[in-house]
C-alpha cells in the first residue's frame, strides 16, 4: 500500500524527468524512516514537503526530524533547494538561500511556510521570519537551471 505523501513525490520526480532536457540521475537522500529528500544529478539535494489542502494558502511546518534532515542534505549538498507540493494547484521551489531567508530554523521557534496564490498569478511565499519580496513562479526549473549551470562550470574548469 502507498502512503499519501508517496503520490506528491512522484509529481515532483515525474517533472524532474519531463522539465529536463538530459539525462537524469535520482536517488534517495537518506538518514532514517521516511524519505523526504532526493539527490538529483549527483549534485543537487531536493527536500519535498507537500500540502493536501486544494486551494490557497498553504501552510507547511517543519517537525525537528524534517528540519534536522534537510539541514544534512544541506550540508552534504552546496546546491539544494525544497520543493512544496501544493495540493494539486502547483509546486514552488525554493534554493536553500531563499528559505533560510523566510524561515528561521533557531530552537524553541516552529519553523513554517505559508505560500499563497491568486488566480491566474505567481506564488507569494512566507515564513516565520518574513516574506519574500518577489514572486515565484510554479515549477521545478530552479533545480535544472542550476544543473545546468554546474555542469557548464565542470566542462569549463
Amino acid at each position: 500500500m502507498f502512503d499519501e505523501y508517496e503520490f506528491y513525490q512522484g509529481v515532483v520526480l515525474r517533472s524532474f524527468i519531463v522539465e529536463a532536457d538530459f539525462p537524469v540521475m535520482i536517488r534517495p537522500f537518506v538518514r532514517e524512516g521516511r524519505i523526504s529528500a532526493f539527490v538529483v544529478g549527483g549534485r543537487i539535494g531536493v527536500f519535498m514537503k507537500h500540502s493536501t489542502k486544494r486551494m490557497s494558502p498553504w501552510r507547511f511546518t517543519f517537525s525537528l526530524d524534517q528540519v534536522s534532515d534537510l539541514l544534512d542534505l544541506e550540508a552534504k549538498y552546496f546546491d539544494s533547494f525544497i520543493v512544496f507540493i501544493c495540493g494539486d494547484d502547483g509546486l514552488v521551489s525554493l534554493d536553500a538561500a531563499a528559505l533560510h531567508a523566510v524561515v528561521s530554523f533557531d530552537e524553541g521557534e516552529t519553523a513554517w511556510v505559508a505560500i499563497e496564490r491568486k488566480p491566474r498569478s505567481q506564488y507569494s511565499v512566507r515564513g516565520n521570519r518574513t516574506e519574500l519580496t518577489r514572486k515565484i513562479a510554479h515549477g521545478v526549473s530552479p533545480v535544472f537551471e542550476t544543473m545546468k549551470m554546474r555542469l557548464r562550470e565542470a566542462r569549463t574548469a
